[in-house]
């Protein structure tokens, strides 16, 4: 029995400890080190899911209260050119572009704020490029404590991707709403200024949205004046207001040329009486209606 012990524990049964270290190697997992891909905060990100996108270390910039964007960096300008060829393949995406501005900035656009103004900017320029209206929507971001470089907002803009809207009950209300309904423009005697109200801007949002979206619409434009002085002096005066608005709408609201008339019909037209100088304040104006 002794024998057959010994046998055993020393000289029959040979084995050699393993290390602590191997048997730790052969039964511990072994864990990679996470590797993370976050975005640097101040990278400008366009991205449709898998399908399209990019990262720019730059932004499109805007002057303090301006809506007409600055030079694009060349990075940005090929992303820019990339998310045009990407849409025009893409009929069924949509984008909707924010523009930001702050607070205290002025706003000369016939659009209710400075921000839809820029975004209306960027969407006029890539339908330069090519891109159908209906692909685009424009909406805005108020910036509190916007911070300025140069009295530049560096980060102008945003881009997001939706599937594509038709949005027909709209065009109808703006339809039903403007359609025949002149938007009327008030001018001081021999004064050429415009100043709309919050309620015009709307308007003519509206009206911007409805002649990108429906071909056959047009602007008529319609000078008049009061009764005083020469006839043909005024008829001419309502010629050159209506120009003027005509102009005014292409500068800071990007309509088209050719979907806008203009006619100017003096004093002929009046709506109240010359006799009072209130009746002559109302004569004084520019009529936009939707045809």
């Amino acid at each position: 029995m002794l024998g057959l012990w010994l046998c055993n524990r020393y000289i029959c049964n040979s084995y050699i400890a393993a290390p602590a270290e191997e048997i730790a190697e052969k039964t511990q997992k072994v864990i990679p080190p996470v590797v993370t891909t976050t975005k640097a905060a101040d990278t400008w990100s366009v991205r449709d899911g898998s399908a399209f996108g990019f990262e720019s270390p730059n932004y499109i910039s805007f002057n303090k209260s301006s809506f007409a964007h600055l030079a694009m960096a060349s990075g940005v300008n090929g992303n820019m050119g990339d998310l045009v060829t990407y849409l025009k393949g893409h009929k069924e995406r949509g984008v909707t572009i924010t523009g930001r501005y702050g607070e205290g900035e002025t706003n000369s656009s016939i659009l209710p704020t400075l921000g839809l103004a820029r975004a209306n900017d960027i969407k006029s320029w890539m339908q330069g490029k090519g891109v159908p209206a209906r692909q685009i929507e424009i909406a805005d971001q108020l910036i509190p404590n916007a911070k300025w470089a140069n009295n530049k907002l560096v980060h102008g803009i945003d881009i997001d991707f939706d599937a594509l809207s038709m949005n027909d009950d709209r065009l109808k209300n703006i339809k039903d709403r403007l359609a025949g309904k002149p938007i009327t423009l008030y001018f001081g005697t021999n004064q050429d200024q415009i100043n709309l109200t919050a309620q015009q801007r709307t308007d003519f949002a509206d009206l911007n949205y409805y002649l990108d979206r429906v071909a056959v619409a047009k602007l008529s434009i319609a000078g008049h004046t009061d009764n005083v002085g020469n006839r043909d002096y005024n008829v001419n005066l309502s010629q050159q207001r209506s120009v003027f608005v005509r102009d005014y709408l292409i500068k800071n609201g990007g309509i088209k040329t050719n979907r806008m008339t203009t006619q100017g019909y003096g004093p002929d037209r009046p709506v109240s009486s010359n006799a009072t100088n209130d009746g002559k304040a109302k004569n004084r104006r520019v009529e936009v209606t939707l045809n």
